[in-house]
């Protein structure tokens, strides 16, 4: 390939959701600015984040149209894996084919290779150099593996396979009981595969409050799935064509598949970060400041690849498009914040989990005497349209004196219909006392946020 030394304004290592928000932001702006990626466009973001949400929808729809007593024949007929996975590739090709379009109306530059820094303000691919006056690293991440665990993508995968079966198959071993772990655990259920899922934490989504945690075991066993605590997986082998899993606390799991969900790794190896002087902290992530800089302040990492000083969960793909953006108006000198108090998130299974802000524990430790409501679904109008009564939607507020809303959480059906809101209240400062008077309209499930701010001011009763 011959050299390059034309000198960019902008070069972004990583097409993902990061990458691409700022490669479009870049060129909105009318920046030069070259994108340079050695995958496909939008990575993890179509890969993860969207085959494993459109496989979510299906199971819902099949977990809806097998349930009886809802007036009309429930079906249980088998799943065709192939035609799923054939769904997923039509819609991931609509999405890339947009935004190869988004990239070519704003005159960014495509480059496909792996991206190698050779000084601070250089990278090479394949030979040829690009040069910029600020970079962006968007590299993302990668899944973890077990040591000695050899993964084949087929019998024993990682979340990247997990997505792109066209097999059939009857039992599943989930290891890693996070939020991945715990969507796909839901997902295969739904699809009639015998799910055993394990963690070595103490219970489920060890991230969030005990009451939730509790409340979607309850919600796994009843639903046939086999849910184990404070257990790790010691040996896994395939054994006649079937996954062989040896447990630390003396048991043996065979099931026809296994799936690792053990967490992530930055995609940071073979970048040469040292010829940048970029440092790298523990798991390949790398540490930035609050406008999303390196220790080299010319050079931002966005997305999963960023390090950030928050208890809360930011390996997101929404967080990852608004850091993109945040880091290119950043350098061009119109900067933005992103509060990541208020970050709201959804967690796809069933039933659903959303949320905003900080859950009970997290506000009681950095805040004290909280207010905290809960207000059942089985309290709610439309979920009794629905028929669905599961869950609740729990408001967590300031001491008394403190108006403020810290955080929500919210579990049960289209429970992310809640979240949005909130999170634009949280990030406003707007005190929950506005929801008491609110004209919301009916029956909706807004009704549940609204109401739990009128259990917190006293205006309802806690419960019936």
């Amino acid at each position: 390939m011959p050299r390059d030394d034309r000198r960019r304004e902008i070069v972004v290592i990583g097409a993902g959701p990061a990458g691409m928000a700022a490669a479009l932001a870049a060129g909105a702006r009318g920046k030069r600015v070259t994108l340079i990626s050695d995958g496909p466009l939008l990575g993890d973001g179509l890969q993860g984040a969207y085959k494993s949400k459109a496989m979510w929808e299906l199971a819902r729809d099949r977990v809806i149209a097998c349930k009886p007593g809802y007036g009309y024949v429930p079906t249980g007929g088998g799943v065709r894996f192939a035609e799923i996975h054939e769904q997923l590739e039509r819609g991931v090709d609509e999405l890339r084919e947009m935004y190869r379009r988004y990239l070519e109306q704003y005159g960014v530059e495509m480059v496909q290779g792996r991206a190698r820094f050779v000084d601070p303000h250089a990278v090479e691919v394949s030979g040829a150099r690009f040069e910029a006056e600020s970079l962006v690293i968007a590299t993302g991440s990668r899944p973890r593996t077990l040591p000695g665990v050899v993964v084949d993508g087929r019998r024993i995968m990682t979340t990247q396979h997990v997505v792109d079966l066209v097999e059939g198959f009857e039992s599943l071993l989930v290891v890693g009981a996070g939020v991945s772990g715990c969507e796909f655990a839901s997902i295969f259920r739904a699809l009639g595969v015998y799910v055993t899922l394990l963690d070595a934490a103490p219970r489920l989504l060890g991230n969030e409050d005990e009451d939730l945690s509790a409340l979607i075991t309850e919600f796994y066993r009843r639903d046939g799935i086999d849910v184990r605590f404070s257990v790790r997986t010691q040996a896994m082998t395939i054994l006649d064509g079937r996954v062989k899993a040896t447990l630390t606390d003396g048991s043996v799991v065979v099931t026809d598949r296994a799936l690792l969900s053990i967490g992530r790794d930055g995609a940071t190896a073979d970048l040469g970060l040292d010829k940048a002087g970029v440092a790298v902290g523990s798991g390949g992530l790398i540490p930035v400041n609050d406008s999303l800089q390196t220790n080299v302040p010319h050079i931002y990492a966005v997305g999963d690849v960023g390090m950030r000083n928050t208890p809360l969960d930011m390996a997101l793909a929404h967080v990852a498009d608004a850091e993109g953006r945040m880091a290119v108006q950043h350098l061009c000198g119109t900067p933005i914040a992103i509060h990541p108090q208020y970050v709201p998130f959804i967690i796809f299974t069933l039933p659903m989990i959303a949320g905003a802000g900080l859950n009970e524990r997290q506000a009681r430790s950095l805040h004290g005497d909280v207010r905290v409501a809960k207000f059942s679904n089985a309290r709610n109008h439309r979920y009794h349209a629905m028929r669905s009564f599961e869950g609740y939607v729990k408001l967590i507020v300031g001491p008394k004196g403190d108006d403020r809303i810290l955080g929500v959480r919210a579990i049960g059906e289209q429970a992310d219909n809640v979240i949005g809101a909130v999170a634009v209240l949280i990030d406003n400062g707007i005190p929950y006392t506005y929801l008491l008077d609110a004209m919301q309209a009916h029956p909706s499930l807004g009704e549940s946020l609204q109401n739990a701010a009128r259990v917190v001011a006293g205006f309802l009763p806690p419960a019936l």
